[in-house]
């Protein structure tokens, strides 16, 4: 034994005073951020597959509108805290995300004197969404923007994976809001088992701009703001970086429309997206697969083999050319693209195209947010 020369009793001692202060500072921690959120009335946390972004800014470009002063915090493409006077500044990391985090944005809440703070939920795994809600939140309003299939390879392929999973973001003493997407028999029995009041937003559409607005005015409105404040506070809520567009651009003197749908990570939403910008020519689909999302590739694949129109097939990013066979696609007329420059990038993409329609999907990192970048500054220019 390493520690011979000490009597056991002394070791056991030492053990034990080790574990009485790691466990005294543990609780000195939680008290100490239970008092930081209490400092905060109004803490409104939003879920979801997709919209999560869009909604928050809403709720806090609405809430701060109204005079509230407000603290947002988004984590869709890129991490972004937005301050009381609007201004938007990056979140630093110093390594991997992690919902401990939200400890230290608390702590910038209360240092900024805020009265409302508005935040993405930034959690996948099951426990750390309990957690993050549970422990580090404590919302006083959670809204949850939809339940669409995720995340497969952490939830599972079963169909209701993401709505028990969600279910773990029902607050225990706030208000749960929902859209008549993700009213969901698992997100109810949830909300019922914590007490939770809930309130059901009929959308009757599903154009995801408009149903996020329609579930954050419901947020608003409970906090006192009326239709007209609350929708004149969305007009200024800016736009996530890695948001979807759709822009004209020429490459090369090629005419070609850029659809950048980087962010839609499910195929649900490129589903609705597909719909909402119909072509009767077949489309080029550059397909940005993630190393640690395969399930995601394959469906995107699978969905895009499935289209009554065929598709020209770029694929960029880690995928496996046993998943491009299986979706139907002929090997010999898939196109391999591994250039990180975007004006390179795009030079091939238009070398290739049959067409001038391109599509831009699977994954907004590298050189996802590389070619949406680039063709914005194109835009400006």
């Amino acid at each position: 034994m390493v520690f011979d020369y000490l009597p056991p009793a002394d070791v056991l001692t030492a053990v034990f005073v080790v574990y009485l202060v790691c466990l005294g500072g543990l609780g000195i921690t939680a008290w100490l951020h239970n008092r930081t959120i209490a400092r905060v009335p109004v803490r409104v946390h939003v879920g979801g597959s997709r919209g999560k972004t869009t909604t928050a800014r809403y709720i806090g470009a609405a809430l701060r509108a109204s005079g509230r002063r407000v603290l947002v915090k988004t984590t869709g493409t890129r991490p972004l805290v937005i301050l009381p006077d609007g201004s938007e500044v990056d979140w630093k990391r110093w390594g991997s995300p992690t919902i401990a985090e939200t400890v230290r944005f608390f702590r910038l809440a209360k240092r900024l004197e805020v009265d409302a703070v508005v935040l993405e939920s930034m959690a996948i795994e099951p426990e750390y969404l309990w957690a993050s809600e549970t422990y580090l939140v404590r919302a006083t309003h959670v809204a949850l923007t939809n339940a669409r299939p995720d995340h497969a390879e952490v939830l599972g392929r079963d169909a209701d994976a993401m709505a028990h999973a969600l279910g773990l973001l029902v607050p225990s003493a706030g208000t749960l809001f929902l859209t008549d997407e993700s009213d969901l028999p698992p997100i109810r029995a949830a909300a019922q088992r914590q007490g939770s009041p809930v309130i059901v937003t009929p959308t009757d559409s599903l154009v995801p701009d408009a149903t996020n607005r329609k579930l954050a005015l419901a947020v608003c409105e409970s906090l006192g703001l009326d239709e007209d404040r609350a929708s004149a506070g969305f007009e200024m809520a800016g736009q996530d970086p890695g948001g979807f567009f759709a822009r004209d651009i020429v490459v090369e003197g090629k005419k070609l429309r850029f659809h950048n749908a980087f962010a839609c990570n499910d195929v649900d939403s490129l589903t609705l997206l597909w719909a909402e910008y119909p072509s009767d020519e077949p489309a080029t689909v550059l397909l940005n697969a993630r190393a640690d999302r395969p399930e995601r590739t394959r469906l995107f694949l699978d969905f895009l083999g499935g289209l009554s129109t065929p598709v020209q097939l770029v694929m960029t990013g880690a995928w496996r050319t046993s998943w491009v066979k299986r979706a139907g696609f002929d090997l010999r007329q898939v196109q391999a693209l591994n250039e990180n420059r975007p004006d390179v990038a795009l030079a091939k993409l238009a070398s290739v195209a049959q067409n001038n329609t391109i599509w831009g999907i699977g994954n907004y990192a590298d050189i996802g947010q590389s070619l949406a970048d680039h063709i914005r500054a194109k835009e400006a220019a």
